[in-house]
């Protein structure tokens, strides 16, 4: 990075995030905005700006929920759309667009609040991020000479595998009302209320007009029992899903577990089966078993990410 100011934003289909990191590399307050109150990309960047006190960077690099194909992408589940020549244009200084599990994956390695879900210490090798928010983001980190290669992934929207009889008849519900069944569908904060109606569906019961913070408050404290299981179930699938990836890429250096949903369920996801899930790789259990699986505590890991990607410019 030049020794001026640039903007790092970590924009979501809810939220975005955005701060201004200074001469030193190092981060400033971030402000917070919702993603849909603005009209453009340009709109939803002035304001943010508009909040850090009207600095022109020097150079941006935002992070958002979707796909990024040749410096252009679209919310996956939003509607606004970032195109990093115009944008460049528009605030008269170079942008960068990157998938956040793009930026997640490259901030990694400078990532200092973890809490580890089992396995053994990290090698020096691949690692791999998942995260539940508005979808279910996954990104690749690969060691590359003396620093690192991200490889981006929408493998949230791969099909998803139930591991249970329970999963299967959860599986069967949810095909009939929404089609294609992806990872997605069920492991994020939407994801949570799909699974929670499933399974009213299966208990026979009508369910609740459900928010994700109600289902993991009432479920925690099993004031709800459906609750209690639904977030079982998720927490299994989790433990499935990043099991999955651990195997597809040998992630020796770690599987990373992102996103706003949990940090605060760490207690619920130790003694869920996460880890027993995320173990189960039939003739890969013993490879899986030293892997560690971390959940991310640091309090803005995109916006950490999308910084480090200012230094592969």
């Amino acid at each position: 990075m030049s020794e001026n100011t640039h903007l790092v934003a970590d924009i979501g289909a809810t939220h975005t995030r955005m701060a201004l990191a200074g001469p030193n590399g190092r981060l400033g307050p971030p402000v917070r905005l919702r993603t849909g109150e603005h009209a453009d990309a340009v709109d939803l960047l002035r304001a943010g700006l508009a909040l850090l006190a009207g600095a022109t960077p020097a150079g941006c690099c935002l992070a958002i929920a979707g796909p990024v194909v040749d410096g252009v992408g679209r919310l996956t589940n939003g509607r606004l759309e970032f195109d990093q020549a115009r944008l460049g244009r528009e605030l008269g200084a170079p942008v960068r667009v990157v998938n956040d599990f793009h930026a997640l994956a490259r901030g990694l390695p400078a990532l200092r609040d973890l809490h580890q879900l089992g396995g053994g210490a990290p090698a020096h090798g691949v690692k791999a991020v998942l995260g539940p928010g508005s979808g279910l983001g996954m990104g690749v980190l690969v060691p590359h000479g003396a620093g690192w290669l991200v490889l981006p992934s929408e493998g949230g929207h791969a099909d998803l595998a139930p591991g249970t009889p329970l999963e299967a008849e959860l599986v069967q519900l949810l095909q009939f009302e929404h089609g294609h069944v992806s990872w997605e569908t069920v492991l994020c904060g939407p994801g949570l209320v799909n699974l929670y109606r499933a399974m009213c569906r299966l208990w026979g019961t009508e369910p609740e007009p459900a928010t994700p913070e109600w289902i993991t408050q009432t479920g925690v404290d099993a004031a709800q029992p459906i609750c209690h299981q639904t977030l079982e179930v998720f927490f299994g699938l989790l433990g499935s899903a990043a099991g999955n990836l651990a195997v597809t890429v040998c992630a020796r250096g770690g599987v990373y577990l992102a996103g706003g949903i949990l940090p605060q369920l760490a207690g619920f996801a130790a003694a869920s089966p996460l880890r027993r899930r995320f173990e189960e790789r039939g003739n890969m259990s013993a490879l899986v078993r030293d892997i560690p699986l971390y959940l991310i505590r640091d309090p803005d890991p995109g916006l950490v990410g999308a910084l480090a990607c200012l230094d592969d410019d």
